[in-house]
């Protein structure tokens, strides 16, 4: 009987003793914010666009990496389940750049840099419907301040 107690003695202080550790593992910092600034923010092709984003749509609020939920909301469904499939779509998505009305910030146009695919074609026909201009630049057309202007002008001139 006593070798049993010993032996759960022995249980019980090899329990409160990895307790501890992993206690104390957990209060690392490195642990307990595993987080760091992501650099560079932008990578070289998106730098150089948003140049020329601001000197083609200087009139216009630039915003960069705006994911698609905050801009699009989720019309009432009666049911949860296509609810939140809805919502999961959109969640995850983002648009590189939008540009916003200065005075009201109402999204004006959306820009994204890589060409339409078969992958993307949600955020394509999500746009459309919402009567929100897509914009898609080439890395070859988004070198251009020409090309960008034009595209910009077009797109939210076809909306008004």
């Amino acid at each position: 009987m006593t070798g049993f107690i010993g032996l759960v003695l022995v249980a019980f202080a090899c329990f409160v003793l990895v307790f501890f550790i992993k206690q104390r593992q957990y209060r690392h910092p490195a642990l307990r914010m595993p987080y760091q600034l992501k650099r560079p923010f932008f990578q070289p092709s998106e730098t150089e666009l948003l140049a020329l984003l601001q000197q083609a749509a200087d009139d216009y609020l630039i915003l960069s990496k705006v994911r698609v939920a905050d801009v699009i909301e989720v019309t009432a469904i009666p049911r949860r389940a296509p609810w939140y499939q809805a919502v999961n779509r959109i969640s995850a998505a983002r648009f590189d750049f939008l540009l916003c009305d200065r005075e009201t910030l109402e999204p004006r146009c959306a820009i994204e840099m890589e060409q339409a695919t078969e992958a993307n074609a949600f955020l394509d026909e999500l746009s459309q419907t919402v009567g929100l201009p897509l914009v898609r630049l080439s890395p070859e057309t988004a070198r251009s301040y020409t090309d960008v202007r034009a595209a910009i002008v077009q797109a939210t001139v076809d909306r008004q």
